[in-house]
């Protein structure tokens, strides 16, 4: 729902105070459980406890805020707010990737429609409080470990904070200003703030140059690299080595940074336990269990962390009680998208084909349903099925990509060879181009939060205005790349609330 937020918050100097419930933008200081004597005392004679009583605590607080309902502590019902997912699942409703079948309830509607980035809309605050507040929980965690610990449980637990930090970044200058490779000078463009702790100096609450803010991005994913090498984690909920290297290869794609971010990828593919599913086992599986084959990193939904209607299932699985299923706001692949498979791709199986049978009135989901709905999200009892943040799929891809990028299409070509043997038995293609690689990027991570990030990095025009379209009508809206329509303006709050940034430093 488009809603004015008019609430009132504080100043700037009421920021920069500490609270242990606080997420108010850019809170700078990190909550105190301890004296900083008393946590040097610890962590030097009782790196455990230091873990148990203090690191774990912030940790888990920090991943169960990733999948929370309502993360912006609005007063109103706020239903398209569940944490990570609700932000990679905005992602693809702004692009042509992802239709809509009806208007829907009012649930990311304007964001379909490109009309909920103005500053006095919830929508950019809500936005900026979510990957600000991440940044906050890990600087947190950051500043409770000192440097040089012995510890590996203490550092995984340092180098963890630090990947949720640096893709934060990743992800607030990709929303508050156009594209790094579409920027004349990315080192004076206008980015976002930077938040430190208190070791490593003062915070930036100025909009921060776009080349500093990947800067800082970066040097965060390398540094948890580091401290997570030879980390043994016991969930797939947590994030080791791979995961922040596959984080970092995300911020490469962005930078055109083609050799790193081939180095990243394959780093991670040869080292990750993944393994890519099967042509029959992608046709059936639901996606929605974090000890899938495939799976790198999720979260684990159980009846204690679900939030039922207010949740990525209810807007993307078309078996669940919630809108996209029962509700009747279907998710929809666009329809030239579709044309993509080859007949004998396993995941046409994925998607309601336009030659099957739709009876509006029959009890049966899959014959209910209009054309092109999506199959791939399954649902789970109990509204439980997990959320799946990043797949070993992306790693092949972002690989075969990156290779084909810098003239090794044969290259290229060998690695989709392997991948698509399980999509598609007739691929036979020896040399791939960037754009062959990038089609099956879509057809591939359809639904999983990666669209509108490649949209912009590879400067593409969003049509959904086309003959034989299948978007709501109200949807067929056509938008350039580069069009400030894409980027959202920074939320009237920081503005009214932050002296460093003021009007005249706000997006068209």
């Amino acid at each position: 729902m488009k809603i004015v937020k008019l609430t009132t918050i504080f100043s700037l100097t009421a920021l920069l105070a500490l609270s242990a419930c606080s997420e108010d933008y850019l809170t700078t200081e990190p909550t105190e459980v301890a004296t900083s004597d008393q946590i040097d005392e610890m962590a030097k004679n009782y790196p455990e406890q230091l873990m148990v009583k203090i690191i774990n605590p912030l940790l888990s607080g920090e991943y169960n805020y990733m999948n929370q309902y309502n993360t912006q502590q609005s007063a109103s019902t706020t239903h398209n707010d569940f944490g990570w997912m609700s932000i990679m699942h905005l992602g693809d409703v702004m692009t042509d990737d992802l239709a809509f079948h009806v208007q829907g309830s009012g649930w990311y509607t304007y964001d379909y429609m490109f009309d909920y980035r103005a500053e006095q809309y919830v929508r950019p605050y809500y936005y900026w409080n979510f990957f600000y507040s991440l940044i906050n929980k890990s600087n947190d965690i950051i500043s409770k470990i000192p440097e040089g610990m012995d510890s590996p449980e203490v550092n995984a637990a340092k180098g963890q904070a630090l990947a949720l930090r640096g893709i934060s970044y990743y992800y607030l200058i990709n929303m508050f200003q156009q594209p790094y490779t579409q920027l004349s000078d990315p080192a004076t463009t206008p980015g976002v703030p930077i938040i430190y702790t208190t070791a490593e100096g003062e915070s930036r609450l100025n909009r921060v140059p776009v080349a500093e803010v990947y800067a800082q991005s970066e040097k965060d994913l390398l540094d948890a690299i580091t401290l997570l090498d030879g980390y043994e984690r016991t969930a797939r909920t947590a994030i080791n080595k791979e995961v922040a290297q596959m984080l970092l290869s995300r911020v490469y794609l962005a930078l055109e940074r083609w050799s790193d971010a081939e180095k990243m990828a394959h780093d991670a593919r040869m080292a990750s336990d993944a393994k890519l599913m099967t042509t029959a086992e992608v046709a059936r599986d639901g996606f929605n269990n974090i000890n899938g084959k495939e799976w790198m990193w999720g979260a684990d939904i159980t009846a204690e962390t679900t939030t039922m209607f207010a949740s990525f299932f209810s807007f993307i699985c078309t078996f669940d009680a919630g809108y996209g299923g029962a509700v009747g706001q279907y998710r929809k692949i666009d329809a030239r998208l579709y044309t993509q498979f080859s007949p004998t791709d396993a995941r046409l199986a994925q998607f309601k084909s336009p030659d099957a049978v739709v009876d509006a009135n029959s009890s049966d989901v899959a014959e209910k349903c209009p054309p092109y709905t999506n199959f791939k999200f399954k649902a789970v009892t109990g509204w439980e099925a997990d959320y799946v943040f990043m797949r070993i799929s992306e790693a092949y891809l972002t690989e075969a990509e990156a290779m084909a990028r810098q003239g090794n299409e044969s290259g290229a070509g060998a690695l989709m060879k392997e991948f698509m043997a399980n999509r598609d038995p007739s691929w036979s293609k020896s040399s791939v181009t960037a754009d062959e690689v990038y089609q099956q990027r879509r057809l591939e991570l359809w639904g999983e939060g990666f669209s509108f990030f490649d949209h912009l990095r590879l400067k593409k025009d969003v049509i959904r205005n086309y003959p034989g379209s299948n978007h709501w009508a109200g949807g067929k809206i056509d938008v350039k790349a580069g069009d400030w329509l894409l980027i959202y303006q920074i939320p009237r709050r920081e503005i009214q609330n932050n002296d460093l940034i003021t009007q005249e430093d706000q997006n068209p």
